[in-house]
């Protein structure tokens, strides 16, 4: 069984960037009294929010999946480093879910599964698959 992150969450992110950039700008016009170090910065900030969110977010989300086989799950993602990373359900000592305020539209779903020395994060799930992997790992009947 294979998942793929939820779509909503790339509009999500791409909403929360603004904002905080907004919020990040208008806290240095405040507090920096010169007017063209302020228009630098926000020249900067702005070109960082357009690659990360019309480059590198959509890249990563084309990279990131989920694979569920009868003994593990695979994380596979990365944009300039690919990287793949497994987990055996029989190795996960405990799991926590994230969830955000109006996660089914959000797409704002996380499983954390913890294993010995170590963690797999699967993020941006839909809250159906979420459930099904917790499932799976048996810490939900």
């Amino acid at each position: 069984m294979s998942f793929k992150p939820e779509k909503n969450a790339l509009n999500t992110l791409r909403v929360l960037i603004i904002v905080i950039s907004v919020i990040f700008i208008g806290v240095v016009k405040i507090y920096v009294p010169v007017d063209i170090v302020v228009i630098i910065f926000a020249v900067a900030v702005i070109l960082t929010d357009i690659f990360v969110m019309f480059v590198y977010l959509p890249l990563y989300f084309a990279s990131l999946s989920y694979e569920m086989t009868d003994e593990k799950i695979i994380r596979h993602s990365g944009v300039f480093m690919k990287v793949h990373q497994s987990v055996r359900y029989s190795t996960v000592q405990y799991s926590t879910v994230v969830s955000t305020p109006f996660s089914d539209k959000t797409g704002l779903n996380f499983v954390i599964l913890f294993v010995y020395g170590g963690s797999l994060r699967l993020l941006f799930l839909k809250k159906e698959d979420a459930m099904k992997i917790l499932r799976r790992c048996g810490n939900v009947s």
